[in-house]
């Protein structure tokens, strides 16, 4: 069933399509917020948020993407987040566990350790990113959100969305392939 057939089952009551559309896009969300705080609670709280959001302008969705409009509203929080605070927090040192039904269990203990090294790594280099890089980067990459979707969330046309997801990523690309170079050197140092 599409989201959007959940949508209108939900709106009418039904608590089963509520609880469907929270598995389907809750671990999402909550995924783009604490990629983007590096805070857990914040994290849960702005999904909360914006599943209560959700439910009470329930009426103002009408048609589109639900996806989209859900993490339109997830950007927003967001933003209106770091306005609050007036900088990013301080990231935490290392990222906590969340389980993400998504990634399969690797097959061997060494390819355990070296996709974990690499998550490191990239959580290491999405915190040097510019605050609109790595929301390009969370909301497609991890969120999965179609350039399309990324330009409506983002409000921007899409060759601008295109744009900013290929110079994010090869922003991340970049300092990924240093930081990957440098801990060899270290390592062979």
């Amino acid at each position: 069933m599409k989201p959007e057939e959940l949508w209108q089952k939900a709106i009418t009551g039904d608590q089963q399509a509520w609880q469907r559309l929270y598995e389907l896009f809750g671990n999402r969300v909550y995924q783009f917020f604490l990629r983007n705080t590096r805070n857990a609670d914040l994290a849960a709280d702005k999904t909360q948020e914006v599943f209560l959001k959700i439910f009470r302008n329930r009426e103002a969705f009408k048609y589109g993407s639900l996806k989209t409009w859900i993490f339109r509203i997830a950007r927003n929080l967001l933003i209106d987040e770091w306005r609050r605070a007036g900088q990013r927090e301080i990231p935490s040192e290392i990222l906590p566990d969340v389980i993400d039904s998504g990634i399969q269990v690797e097959e061997s203990v060494i390819e355990a350790i070296e996709h974990q090294q690499l998550v490191i790594y990239i959580d290491e280099c999405l915190d040097r990113l510019e605050e609109n890089d790595r929301m390009a980067v969370c909301l497609v990459y991890i969120a999965g959100l179609s350039i399309p979707e990324f330009a409506e969330v983002m409000e921007v046309p899409l060759g601008t969305a295109k744009t900013r997801v290929r110079h994010a990523r090869l922003r991340l690309d970049q300092m990924l392939s240093e930081k990957i170079q440098l801990k060899r050197f270290e390592k062979n140092v």
